[in-house]
């Protein structure tokens, strides 16, 4: 028998709950049928979902790497220092510049700020089509 691919895989997965168990559940079965629907809208996600990468961390990183004489920044990023995670200092850093007025914290929310609002965007984007299904919704 031919080894299933990932997408295929989550294709029948999806395939499966949409046309076998969804049209078998009772009327009465709301939670049921919303739990089936969050499947199938999982499945779809799951499918065509990009390989998890390092590069968002990775300019965040670089982003901290160029700005280092930052005061903000300064405060908690010490390079590739393993005690602190990038996403970590990203929040404490922005979390800082909150309400100050100065140019550490203009910079800090021009640079940083504006990417890590990009990368969310790019990521809802991704993400987006889930929001339809855990609300119940399922389309065609």
């Amino acid at each position: 028998m031919a080894e299933l691919s990932d997408a295929e895989l989550w294709r029948c997965v999806e395939t499966t709950v949409r046309d076998v168990l969804l049209p078998a559940l009772a009327d009465d079965a709301d939670w049921a049928r919303a739990a089936a629907v969050q499947l199938v809208g999982l499945a779809r996600y799951s499918r065509g979902r990009p390989q998890p990468s390092d590069n968002r961390q990775n300019e965040l990183a670089a982003i901290l790497d160029s700005h280092a004489d930052n005061e903000l920044i300064a405060r908690h990023w010490r390079g590739n220092d393993a005690s602190a995670t990038v996403m970590d200092v990203v929040g404490r850093v922005l979390s800082d510049a909150v309400g100050l007025t100065n140019s550490d914290a203009d910079e800090v929310r021009r640079t940083l700020r504006q990417t890590v609002i990009r990368q969310l965007d790019d990521e809802l984007a991704i993400t987006g089509e889930l929001v339809s299904a855990f609300r119940g919704q399922l389309d065609a």
